[in-house]
């Protein structure tokens, strides 16, 4: 004879009811810590304790009283529950509540979670130094903790009580809506921040006004007009991707803006050289006039010369001549490219979706966006504009706009253009080719089911011929400045010492360095330094895992397919020249020219990650994230 189950299934109800009893014992708790000690003789008012206390005390009693009576409603007659699922459907009915519930709930938690973190680990202050006064945290008191606790673990409990009753509502809200609610809700958090330390403070924190305050007011402007268009059915379609980029565009620039700014790094780099090419050039010299340093130059025939590929300059060379080089500020132009580059790796994801080659949904894409713009070295170096980051910022650009025009089917010649360009910033990226002909095979393929040869051959070369004239131009300006075709007079710039000795015993590429090349790329563990009282990341990066770690995704399948083979292939290309290569990067928190196949790895990513991004992948991507905020926080205002 079976047996019955002596439980019945848990209801909603009795997570209710566990709510309650739970926020019962936490108030009991609160109220035995908070007078467990009275308070000093000075400050008494009533029975040994405060004013300040008594009335804390006060406000825990009430919350309490309200919580008793719920619990005991919830056993007997149920009228208050009665009432209160009355009013919260009519409140859940509408989507734009549940967004709004949902993060005030958010907020609420994670800011009294760090208010605890900060005041338990006050050297995590660190990881904020760009808040006013966050030294308030050290000098809580315990009053003020088990205040924030409380709060802490009552939006802990409400989060998890709402998201188990599975409410839903029957007037959904569009993305723009969504969007324009959280902006809104993010601008009054700011303002009730700027309020409360502008109080404790006793002056007005104008620089969180002034700072996020304007800047998400921006996007909070920008997200309401969206919404209002939105509701025009004649438009919603058709803008919806113009939008989308422009509000990519807006998100990662005034993000790296603000960050840049509180790393104090919103200023044209002294190293920053591509400015002072671009003024040279407009005057006809191919070597600076009266550089303001000389780190990073090669000095030959009685003049200082930037080695390396002359492409960045070229394109200041508008902004140079408008604005000078004082006016022109090269971070805020590094800002505006990443940007850019955002914009384009969506665009990229987007022609996928569309051409049926991923599964991935609007929303994974703009999870993959992220990754691209934040959890990778890309934000590090578009903050810094000196000249190795700035041209691997561009090289990046023009990379992902050959492989979009590869999958919006314009001109071969197009392609090849934007390819040349990316090799006239670093000249290595050259192997990116194979992937973008893969997936003009793969377009003739799926048009025909079969491979049309003679169209493939025409496409190939095409898109060849750009390249091979960007690689002539390249051999050309080596000639005119130096007498050689292939030398950049890497062995006689004016640099690291060991950088030079690599070039001038082994030569600029050499089986000598891939061993040390590829154990860095792959294998380095993050080289953390205890300086000043925590870790920093220092020395000569660590492995693209430890950096990006969502990139193991690469592995989680192998679908074999034009191309998905072409990007493979050019990724083990790029790795094999990278290997070869006298520099690893130099001093770098992670391996940075990584960046040279991120374009061909977010979409082999993106064709693993299915039609959503999976609990696991979002994890990868925010751990990426905060990897790289740290680094590249560490590097900026590190070591002390």
């Amino acid at each position: 004879m079976a047996l019955k189950p002596k439980f019945k299934s848990i209801t909603l109800l009795d997570f209710y009811k566990l709510f309650l009893g739970l926020a019962i014992l936490e108030g009991f708790l609160a109220l035995w810590w908070l007078f467990r000690v009275p308070s000093e003789a000075r400050n008494t008012f009533l029975a040994n304790f405060s004013l300040q206390r008594i009335s804390l005390g006060f406000v825990i009693i009430v919350v309490l009283g309200v919580f008793i009576f719920a619990l005991v409603d919830s056993f007997k007659s149920q009228k208050l529950l009665a009432f209160l699922n009355s009013r919260l459907a009519t409140i859940f009915d509408f989507e734009i509540n549940h967004t709004l519930i949902k993060t005030a709930l958010i907020f609420i938690l994670t800011s009294s979670l760090a208010s605890l973190l900060f005041y338990w680990f006050p050297d995590l202050q660190r990881l904020i130094f760009f808040l006013p006064n966050n030294y308030i945290f050290t000098v809580l008191g315990e009053r003020a903790g088990l205040l924030i606790g409380w709060i802490a673990l009552i939006s802990l409990q409400s989060l998890i009580l709402y998201a188990i009753s599975g409410i839903k509502a029957n007037h959904p809200i569009t993305t723009p809506v969504r969007l324009m609610v959280v902006s809104w809700m993010i601008e009054i958090f700011v303002f009730v921040y700027f309020a409360l330390w502008s109080l404790i403070a006793r002056k007005l924190a104008l620089d969180v006004l002034l700072g996020p305050g304007v800047k998400i007011l921006i996007l909070s402007i920008w997200f309401s007009l969206w919404a209002y268009l939105n509701k025009r059915k004649d438009w919603a379609g058709r803008i919806f991707l113009l939008v989308t980029c422009i509000s990519i565009w807006l998100c990662v620039f005034i993000v790296s803006l603000q960050f840049a700014q509180w790393f104090d790094r919103w200023n044209t780099p002294d190293l920053d050289l591509y400015n002072q090419l671009a003024y040279a050039f407009l005057r006809g010299k191919m070597y600076l006039i009266n550089p303001t340093v000389t780190d990073a130059l090669t000095y030959f025939k009685g003049h200082y010369f930037v080695p390396g590929p002359p492409f960045p300059a070229i394109i200041m060379l508008p902004f140079v001549a408008a604005l000078g080089i004082q006016g022109f500020n090269t971070t805020t132009f590094s800002i505006v490219l990443a940007a850019a580059s955002a914009v384009i790796v969506y665009l990229i994801l987007h022609s996928l979706i569309h051409a049926g080659w991923i599964k991935l949904s609007r929303s994974g894409a703009i999870w993959l966006t992220a990754l691209f713009s934040f959890g990778t070295m890309y934000w590090y170096l578009s903050i810094d504009s000196r000249k190795w980051y700035f041209a691997q910022v561009v090289t990046v650009l023009f990379c992902g706009l050959a492989f979009l025009s590869v999958l919006r089917k314009w001109s071969p010649w197009f392609a090849g253009i934007c390819l040349a360009a990316a090799i006239l910033c670093r000249p290595d990226v050259f192997t990116l080719w194979p992937a973008l002909l893969a997936i003009a095979i793969q377009q003739n393929l799926d048009g025909e089911k079969k491979i049309k040869w003679k169209e493939v051959i025409k496409w190939g070369v095409q898109s060849a011929i750009p390249v091979v004239i960007g690689a002539g131009i390249l051999f050309s300006y080596n000639y005119l400045n130096y007498g050689s075709f292939s030398d950049f007079e890497y062995g006689n710039i004016n640099g690291a010492f060991w950088i030079i000795q690599n070039v001038q015993k082994y030569g600029l590429f050499s089986t000598h360095f891939m061993a040390s090349n590829l154990n860095l790329m792959f294998l380095v563990p993050p080289p953390l330094t205890a300086a000043c009282g925590y870790f920093l990341t220092r020395n000569w990066g660590m492995s693209i895992f430890a950096t990006t770690p969502a990139i193991i995704y690469l592995f989680r399948r192998l679908k074999i397919s034009w191309w998905t083979v072409g990007c493979w292939c050019s990724i083990l290309l790029t790795i094999i020249v990278l290997s070869l290569y006298s520099n690893n990067g130099s001093q770098q928190y992670g391996f940075r020219y990584m960046l040279d196949f991120m374009i061909p790895m977010i979409m082999l990513i993106a064709c693993n990650a299915g039609e959503r991004i999976s609990a696991p992948l979002k994890t990868l991507i925010i751990a990426s994230i905060l990897i790289n905020y740290y680094g590249t926080l560490s590097w900026f205002r590190g070591p002390c």
